[in-house]
């Protein structure tokens, strides 16, 4: 029924490639990526035995038991068989999104095997994919300023208006704007389904009722005040702060690429498997220096502005609020700078 593992071919790997961050003004780097020492025969030996132990239980149907032994071969060799079966087991889950990334890595490398297996791993990721429900996101006119999140997971603006491919089940979509504001719906999809979901706040037109007296109030002040020189000294000193914390992590992450080449080699080719956790090291690193950079260019860059056009502090009611928020316009991942002078 399934394709069992006769081989075990070596394992390919690509370097790690990291997302564009804040606005697209930094392009993230890619780590170095550590070569495993190849397993003993007894290793080997025993991940033969799993395997053949795992394939009982799919073929019984206990594809949890299943999934947890498939893994546990996959991490002394992971093979194209190895993923496949992975995949197999997740799609049973329900675990459709991942099943079908499983699906299309055993593929790359199905040629290997054999034509047979090749073609059986392209029918079921092409079954796989018409199942996939979808999940499209729109924003409506009051949440176009609004953060959103899906599952927990915060959106970029390249995910709006955009059929995203969840698992069949419940989704919770989440939108805050400020602090007072918040938009809350949990939308169960179904296999193949497309659902759509507009966000829009609750009483947006009457949240706010103009008064006569404040109305004057507000044309008084508006005639005496004159912008603030704090703001650019807060957006400056994170802008600072972002660049002192990108230099720490740069530094931690030389240093963990240096414990890589000491423990496997000039040319990588003899690591031992506690490398992994070094190497896993120096990805985390990178990301946070560079995140800490953008932020701290784009900080630096806002403060000049306010700088420049902005006028003596004269009125001790002035307030200044900056945030800094996980998510950037354009990008499925980044961060952001958000103030209120």
């Amino acid at each position: 029924m399934r394709y069992a593992e006769s081989r075990m071919p070596r394992r390919r790997r690509s370097p790690w490639l990291l997302v564009s961050l804040l606005c697209g003004c930094v392009a993230l780097t890619s780590a170095p990526s550590p070569v495993h020492a190849a397993p003993d025969k007894k290793a080997l030996s025993k991940a033969r035995k799993t395997f053949q132990r795992a394939t009982e239980l799919e073929q019984a149907g206990n594809y949890p038991a299943a999934l947890g032994l498939f893994r546990e071969v996959g991490e002394v060799k992971m093979t194209p068989q190895v993923r496949f079966h992975i995949a197999f087991c997740e799609a049973k889950l329900g675990k459709l999104v991942a099943a079908l990334g499983g699906y299309e890595l055993a593929l790359a490398d199905a040629a290997s095997v054999g034509g047979g297996f090749q073609k059986e791993v392209q029918t079921a990721a092409d079954d796989l994919r018409a199942r996939i429900p979808k999940l499209v996101i729109r924003r409506g006119d009051s949440a176009a300023a609004a953060r959103v999140e899906l599952d927990g997971v915060a959106l970029g603006e390249a995910s709006m208006d955009t059929e995203l491919p969840v698992d069949p089940g419940p989704h919770l979509v989440v939108a805050t704007l400020g602090s007072a504001k918040k938009f809350s719906k949990t939308v169960k999809v179904a296999e193949s389904e497309v659902q759509a979901v507009e966000i829009a706040f609750e009483g947006e037109a009457t949240s706010a009722t103009p008064t006569q007296a404040p109305a004057r109030d507000s044309k008084e002040k508006g005639s005496d005040s004159s912008p603030s020189r704090v703001a650019p000294i807060v957006v400056g000193v994170v802008g600072v702060a972002a660049l002192a914390a990108s230099g720490v992590f740069f530094l931690l992450r030389e240093s963990a690429i240096k414990d890589l080449d000491e423990a496997c080699g000039p040319k990588r080719n003899q690591c031992p498997a506690s490398s992994e956790s070094t190497y896993d090291d120096a990805k985390r690193y990178n990301t946070f220096s560079q995140i800490a950079l953008g932020v701290g260019v784009v900080g630096i860059g806002t403060a000049a502005t306010l700088w420049m056009t902005a006028g003596p502090s004269e009125s001790k009611s002035t307030t200044a609020r900056v945030g800094f928020v996980p998510a950037a316009a354009g990008a499925d991942a980044g961060a952001s700078l958000r103030g209120i002078f």
